[in-house]
């Protein structure tokens, strides 16, 4: 792996590398979290060294993590143009490109489990033919996804109850959890998580939407002093690992297996590491001058009530007339389904059990994937 901290440094070579496979392929890597996000180091950083060790150096990346590279909304589109052979992507963020997509995220606020949930996205977008669709028109391969833990309310002034809300502004991270906000009388504020410090610093937020880790990766607790652990769903949207499809299909049978048994493992690191940073950041918390808040019972409800009832009509709606979807009903039928497959799979299993996680994973999507043939229409 060869860290790469500046814009420019490495992507000549990465992008002169692309589409072949030589003696040594390298390639480009980017994702804007920074180092410090678990989806960073153990989606990331750890997977470039493992790449590399499985292929015997045959895989090196140019690792861009921040906005070395792109912009948070860019990697999507430099994903396409070949800046990148690969990045992470927040679906929401182009909601044009990737309209199945974002009409499955409204269902994330009432996903509770971030195994199952990051199981089943990976499994249905690998698996969907709608889905593997629109990534072949985009001219991109999806190679594995991701899931958050809960999504909380990160605030500068104290929430304790659905009052409290009245007239806050609060950032969301999609169209469904503003639906939520405004519901309760907020103002739902569009901006991207990058901005979340900034804006609570400077008062244009009063709270956040995200998950816990963040106080510490972020170093929110700087500039929130409140969190109600009201559960605000897990954010799923886009992918944890899409590949160029140019480059993807210059590379061969083997190569192609080693990229997919190594992400097969690396997106359960990075769901265990994602939910273990955001318990350890709750309970350093306090000791950073921060209040936690359990969410009382009118405040589940109303949480729970959006979830169960508003936000599947809300995904059919969107899904028809902004998206132009022929069936958006059909699909989340089929996500609801591969959901259930994956809660059936992992009933009963320690979500810590890194190893039983990962053959389950393996054995059941990763294994019946075939490198000769996928991605490569």
């Amino acid at each position: 792996m060869k860290r790469t901290w500046m814009a420019g440094l490495g992507v000549v070579a990465g992008v002169l590398a692309a589409g072949t496979a030589s003696a040594q392929t390298e390639f480009n890597a980017s994702i804007w979290f920074p180092d410090t996000h678990p989806l960073t180091g153990a989606g990331y950083v750890q997977w470039v060294e493992q790449l590399e060790e499985a292929s015997d150096g045959d895989l090196v990346a140019n690792l861009f993590t921040g906005s070395a590279l792109l912009p948070p909304s860019a990697h999507l589109s430099g994903l396409q143009d070949g800046i990148a052979q690969v990045t992470y992507h927040a679906g929401t963020y182009t909601p044009s490109d990737l309209p199945e997509d974002n009409t499955l995220s409204i269902l994330g606020l009432g996903l509770r489990d971030i195994m199952t949930a990051g199981f089943a996205v990976t499994d249905f977008y690998m698996n969907d033919p709608e889905m593997q669709a629109r990534f072949q028109e985009l001219g991109i391969i999806f190679a594995g996804g991701y899931a958050t833990p809960q999504y909380h309310l990160i605030c500068s002034t104290e929430v304790a109850n659905l009052e409290d809300l009245e007239g806050l502004k609060i950032r969301m991270p999609g169209p469904i959890h503003a639906d939520w906000a405004r519901s309760v009388g907020a103002t739902p504020v569009n901006v991207p998580s990058s901005e979340m410090f900034t804006g609570l610093e400077r008062g244009q937020l009063d709270c956040a939407a995200n998950a816990a880790n963040d106080l510490k990766s972020r170093s929110l607790w700087d500039v929130a002093e409140y969190v109600n652990l009201v559960p605000l769903g897990s954010y799923f949207a886009g992918w944890e690992w899409a590949f160029n499809a140019d480059f993807w299909q210059g590379l061969n049978d083997n190569q192609r297996r080693i990229m997919l048994d190594t992400i097969s493992s690396s997106l359960v690191d990075a769901l265990i590491a994602y939910e273990s940073a955001s318990m350890e950041a709750l309970e350093e918390a306090p000791d950073h001058g921060v209040t936690i808040h359990e969410p009382n019972e009118e405040m589940l409800a109303s949480v729970n009530d959006f979830a169960n009832n508003v936000a599947p009509e809300t995904a059919i709606e969107q899904g028809t007339e902004q998206f132009g979807l022929e069936d958006p009903e059909g699909l989340i039928k089929r996500f609801e389904e591969t959901l259930a497959k994956w809660d059936e799979l992992l009933k009963g299993v320690d979500r810590t059990d890194g190893e039983k996680l990962k053959e389950i994973l393996h054995d059941n999507l990763y294994a019946e994937v075939d490198e000769s043939s996928y991605g490569m229409q």
